[in-house]
């Protein structure tokens, strides 16, 4: 239980925050506050300061205008402290990342007598490698022959820009985070400046002391609150937690924007093959190999593992080749082609299961040749290479290594078979772009994470809050719990926005004279458009798919040319600020988006005055993961409609929805043009869940 003095300090500091920031108290936020520290407080720990009861988990819905970040700020970081636990706080968006970065934490640090600190944690690919500039750059002068042995070499035309960025980092004006050059790079470019964990050789690197990953991690030891994304927690937690963010037992996780936990997870645990890179990496592994052996020598311990390498490779490729004309032939003309309750047929299961045997070999022989070269990179060890060797290679061979190692992955969950009563996993064909060319990717996923989660996540975090303005689906958290495999302990509450939708929106239920499964319904829309949007407001149209907005682009394009922003053709940001540029020299502005739209762009006041959403948002019907979900539901009586389909498209609708009113004092209408609402018995269920606007 949350002793006397933890709660009189996290109603002091609120009463501070709410003071000095001249806000007005809300009963929600107060009430977001309690829940969130009641539950924390009820955390009971080992003699390791674990938590070891059913207890530290809160879910909470806050409705839009609750002033959930400073709510949850306020009950957790006293907590943490207190319990000398890391407050992590992660979102799904970058947009979000930056206002608690750059406003909410800076403004709560300035008004509170609770001193804290505070650090951002990115992924290792977000960080410049000085090693790896350094060797690009020798590379381009002619000094190194290996570097990049495996990938595509440094161009020389890039030369001037990686010695600008050894001269800024070197003088102190850069740190070397990509997000804060002042300057785009291209990915291409970047990917010769940043190493991965399997080429990076920590305390051995000869420019660890300078390392900008690793002084980014050593700033987070200091912080009191680490703020992070979903990606990052997920991909942590994966490595069994604590390799580059805090233990989970040891910290407090905020996942604001929590309804993307599940989706993220999903992709996090996807794993794909394509037939020709897979041939390209392992043809240019039998090269590297040889010129490393005609390099190095072959040392005493490895020389079994290197005789047995080129065999296993040309076993590997000669499976690939036989893979290819069956996947052709099982393709057709398709672009995608999934496997009926995720069963790959048997002859070909048969051959990518004859590659696991060799690719072990393979795999061993990489991990032993990588571990050598590691320890021979220390001056004080006594490695099987010279250090100048060491160097050259460490990074290619470990490069190799996590190739191998992605493959023999996806290999496992492409062969499994899995048992009667288990979940299956989705298993597809993808045509894709491959150089000049095309290739055929194999892909394979869970259907459902909440297992994964559930072991690596809430079972050994010592508290947590999922929170979001849209957490239920149809006014229930049931779809939330059993995609994210949330406990049944866990504290589920609903706060309610302060904003008092029915004297401040509108929101209306268009029935047009045709639905979206008729081809009348584009043109129906158009006229709708064309009569209803006032050009001199602004106005947000969102679509569902990208042939829908462009049609509607290029029937409106000459006449309302000074209006119209388009999501596609300029950058989301760039639309954003050319829109507000428009309303605040008093023109209108029309945007048309899509569902990045729907979410987390935040135009209150004047710049949005009506939402227009063409059709209900519901997931595209060949996606192959919820494909396969909807198979397996219907397979054990369920219905997938109900269930999944509709749920979620629930969620995505009152996301539009919250378009529109941003702030106490916005007012507009919501127009949504898909009759379904009113033909369908759905429909009703969907507009109960709606915010509670005017309905006219």
């Amino acid at each position: 239980m949350l002793s006397k003095e933890s709660k009189e300090r996290i109603q002091a500091l609120y009463r501070e925050c709410i003071k000095a920031l001249n806000l007005k108290p809300r009963y929600g936020q107060r009430v977001m506050i309690a829940e969130i520290a009641k539950a924390l407080g009820a955390v009971h720990e080992d003699e390791k300061g674990a938590r070891d009861n059913n207890a530290g988990i809160a879910v909470v819905e806050a409705g839009t205008g609750t002033g959930k970040t400073l709510a949850y700020l306020l009950a957790a970081l006293p907590v943490a402290i207190e319990k000398e636990k890391k407050l992590l706080v992660s979102t799904a968006t970058v947009a979000l990342q930056e206002q608690i970065l750059d406003k909410d934490l800076p403004n709560l640090k300035k008004t509170i007598s609770l001193p804290f600190n505070f650090a951002l944690a990115k992924g290792r690919g977000r960080y410049l490698c000085l090693l790896k500039l350094d060797k690009a750059l020798q590379h381009m002068s002619g000094l190194l022959s290996t570097v990049d042995l495996f990938e595509q070499s440094p161009e020389e035309k890039d030369k001037e820009l990686y010695e600008s960025l050894l001269m800024k980092f070197g003088s102190g004006q850069w740190d070397g985070d990509r997000d804060r050059l002042p300057e785009e790079i291209e990915d291409a470019q970047w990917s010769h400046l940043t190493a991965t964990h399997r080429e990076c050789s920590n305390r051995r690197c000869p420019h660890f002391q300078n390392c900008a990953f690793y002084k980014a991690r050593s700033a987070m030891e200091d912080a009191d609150i680490i703020v992070a994304n979903h990606d990052l927690v997920l991909a942590d937690l994966s490595l069994g937690g604590g390799a580059v963010l805090p233990s989970p037992d040891k910290t407090i996780y905020v996942f604001d924007e929590g309804h993307h936990l599940a989706d993220k997870a999903l992709n996090h645990f996807r794993l794909d093959a394509g037939v020709r890179s897979q041939r390209q990496w392992l043809q240019q592994l039998e090269k590297g190999l040889e010129q490393f052996v005609a390099a190095t020598g072959v040392p005493a311990t490895m020389m079994h593992s290197f005789t047995e390498a080129p065999q296993n490779i040309r076993e590997i490729l000669q499976n690939i080749s036989l893979v290819w004309p069956l996947l052709m032939d099982i393709m057709g003309d398709r672009e995608r082609m999934r496997f009926e309750q995720g069963l790959v047929p048997e002859n070909l299961r048969q051959l990518l299961l004859n590659m696991k045997g060799p690719l072990q070999s393979l795999l061993l022989c990489l991990d032993k040749l990588s571990d050598m070269l590691q320890k021979s990179l220390d001056p004080k060890g006594e490695g099987d290479f010279s250090q100048d060797i060491a160097e050259a290679w460490q990074a290619p061979i470990g490069i190799m290594l996590a190739r191998a190692e992605q493959l023999s992955e996806a290999l496992s969950w492409l062969c499994a078979q899995e048992g009667e009563g288990d979940l299956p996993v989705a298993r597809w064909l993808s045509r894709v772009p491959f150089g000049d060319s095309w290739d055929i990717r194999l892909s394979a996923s869970p259907i459902a994470v909440a297992d994964q989660l559930r072991k690596t996540l809430w079972s050994r975090c010592y508290g947590a809050v999922v929170t979001s303005a849209t957490l239920t689906a149809l006014n229930s958290f049931g779809k939330l719990a059993w995609e994210s495999g949330l406990p049944d302990w866990a504290v589920y509450e609903r706060v309610v926005s302060p904003f008092d939708y029915q004297n401040l929106g509108e929101l209306q239920a268009v029935s047009l004279a045709s639905d979206p499964k008729s081809d009348q319904f584009q043109a129906d829309v158009e006229e709708w458009l064309r009569s209803q949007v006032d050009l001199g407001k602004g106005t947000l149209v969102l679509f569902s798919s990208r042939a829908q907005l462009e049609a509607t682009r290029d029937t409106f394009l000459s006449d309302w040319y000074d209006y119209l922003l388009c999501q596609g053709f300029l950058p989301k940001a760039e639309i954003v600020r050319r829109h507000k540029a428009r309303i605040e020299s008093g023109e209108g502005s029309v945007i048309f988006g899509l569902a990045s739209f729907a979410e987390g762009i935040d135009l209150p006041g004047e710049y949005v005055t009506h939402v227009v959403i063409v059709k209900i948002p519901f997931a595209v019907p060949d996606d192959p993961i919820q494909a396969a979900i909807s198979e397996w539901m219907e397979s054990r009586g369920r219905n997938p409609f109900m269930e999944l389909t509709l749920p979620a498209a629930s969620v995505r609708l009152v996301q539009a929805c919250g378009r529109l009113i941003r702030t106490e004092q916005d007012t507009g209408r919501v127009s949504i043009l898909d009759k379904r609402l009113l033909s369908h018995r759905y429909g009703k269920l969907l507009l109960d869940s709606l915010p509670p606007l005017k309905r006219i």
